[in-house]
């Protein structure tokens, strides 16, 4: 056996290795019922074996370091990181500037946007998946669902990516479109509103990928997806996660 191959089996026995004790480890913390706060995961979707409850935990990943995430682990097969939600009458303001968005604000267990340097980091290796979940003034439940989701560097201003809509409904982000647009705020527009020369993220108090304005917006107030609705949730994982 020459010493590269030797090499290669010790790497993958090493990574084996790393990956039970992990799992063991992430087993002992539900065990012994530890609140979500007080375990570190590497991704949402190493919550599908244990099934918890949707929650605030601590992530910790090679390119973002460690930061407390919101999983839902219920919707479709769980998995998810919440990157933004809004409601009707939210008592948190998305009127922000281009450094607020780039970071993020609000409150995990309320109304949030995540940041979207934060999100960037997530997206920038690998093929994700994102979901918004919305509630109608009917209080009726819908979704929208892409097979890809993607938002580019800070230095192209944050572009979004969008493809394979399999939501209910229309494809929203490609009916104004959205989809390739630059991230907007009220004291950076990036948006395609030439009459006047008007800013879509001043006028609805918000950031967003705004075209000229957009079809769906869920940092508006109160939140839009095609028309005022009560709630939105918008959400992303890996598109291995299911089999994670």
């Amino acid at each position: 056996m020459n010493i590269i191959t030797q090499l290669v089996i010790l790497t993958l026995s090493l990574l084996l290795v790393n990956a039970d004790l992990y799992c063991t480890n992430l087993y002992k913390d539900f065990k012994h019922k530890c609140t979500p706060s007080m375990i570190t995961i590497r991704s949402c979707c190493d919550l599908n074996t244990f099934t918890p409850s949707p929650g605030v935990y601590k992530m910790s990943t090679r390119t973002f370091g460690t930061a407390d995430v919101y999983c839902d682990t219920a919707t479709d097969g769980g998995g998810w990181i919440v990157i933004a939600r809004n409601k009707k009458g939210s008592t948190v303001d998305f009127n922000k500037n281009w450094t607020n968005y780039v970071e993020g604000f609000g409150v995990l267990k309320t109304e949030f946007w995540y940041g979207l340097e934060a999100i960037r980091c997530f997206t920038d290796s690998g093929q994700w998946e994102m979901r918004v979940d919305y509630q109608k003034n009917d209080k009726t439940w819908s979704y929208l669902h892409y097979n890809q989701f993607s938002v580019g560097s800070a230095s192209e201003e944050y572009p979004l990516t969008t493809g394979g809509f399999i939501g209910e409904g229309t494809d929203l982000f490609a009916a104004r479109p959205q989809n390739g647009m630059k991230f907007s705020t009220p004291d950076n527009d990036n948006d395609k509103w030439l009459s006047g020369n008007k800013n879509c993220a001043a006028t609805s108090r918000s950031g967003w990928w705004h075209n000229n304005c957009y079809t769906i917006n869920t940092n508006s107030q109160p939140p839009n997806v095609h028309g005022n609705v009560l709630f939105t949730e918008m959400k992303i994982r890996p598109k291995d996660c299911i089999t994670h």
